[in-house]
């Protein structure tokens, strides 16, 4: 996951994004409220006292269970969210605690970075989703590659081409991979020589002269290239399907 590419899309710093990625499974939904409210106190002792917040053992536990109600946050991401409050990176108008437990703040605090975090989640969900997808075509272009060599011979023995010309272009690279190309000593030259004959006598169609004076201009640029899909032609009919 290209985790930079991620933070400059969606303007954020990286270790945020990280950390809500690898506190995705540890949500409260999911590791059980009882068992976390020991790591959540220990937490919340932690967070208060920034905030002037001198909590009695009461509102400690009074805190704790009210953050246990957030099931959708993890232990980890408290700490996050109030230092993303304490940033002002989160939309909330009122950017104040008042040195007094206050679970309403608190509340907007929570729904606040759970709201941020939606972004970081359809981000990345996005970016897998990307990841996925090209993974799922490379499968399909591995398995239809597979296939095609699987059916190759098949083809070979079943074509019905009366010359060179209606030889698949897509065949001389098919045989080159399948090692059916071999060529003898000065075969190669002599099939590249004839296939320059070849594309140098092709007529150019052309319905007036200064379509004519441009066709000809472009023929003599393509005519390498026609002389390459040529020879390849001439390689396959001649070495693969030994015809002459």
């Amino acid at each position: 996951m290209n985790l930079p590419a991620i933070a400059m899309n969606i303007e954020e710093k990286i270790q945020d994004i990280q950390l809500v990625i690898d506190n995705r499974e540890k949500r409260l939904f999911k590791t059980g409220i009882v068992e976390s409210l020991p790591k959540i106190n220990q937490v919340v002792k932690s967070i208060l006292p920034l905030y002037g917040i001198d909590a009695s053992p009461e509102h400690l536990v009074e805190v704790t269970q009210f953050i246990s109600t957030y099931k959708l946050i993890a232990v980890d991401e408290i700490k996050l969210a109030f230092e993303k409050f304490a940033r002002q990176e989160l939309n909330i108008d009122d950017h104040k605690l008042y040195g007094k437990v206050d679970l309403a703040a608190i509340g907007r605090i929570l729904t606040a970075y759970i709201t941020w975090r939606q972004k970081v989640y359809f981000t990345v969900d996005m970016e897998d989703e990307k990841k996925r997808g090209k993974m799922e075509e490379e499968q399909r272009q591995i398995e239809a590659k597979r296939k095609f060599y699987a059916e190759f011979p098949e083809m070979l023995s079943g074509f019905k081409g009366e010359s060179y010309e209606d030889v698949p272009v897509y065949w001389y690279d098919a045989a080159m991979e399948a090692g059916l190309i071999g060529y003898a000593e000065g075969e190669k030259r002599a099939i590249w020589e004839e296939a320059q004959d070849i594309a140098s006598k092709q007529k150019i169609q052309a319905d007036n002269y200064i379509d004519f004076k441009t066709q000809l201009h472009r023929a003599a640029e393509d005519t390498k290239k026609r002389a390459v899909i040529i020879a390849q032609k001439l390689a396959v009919w001649r070495i693969v399907l030994n015809r002459k």
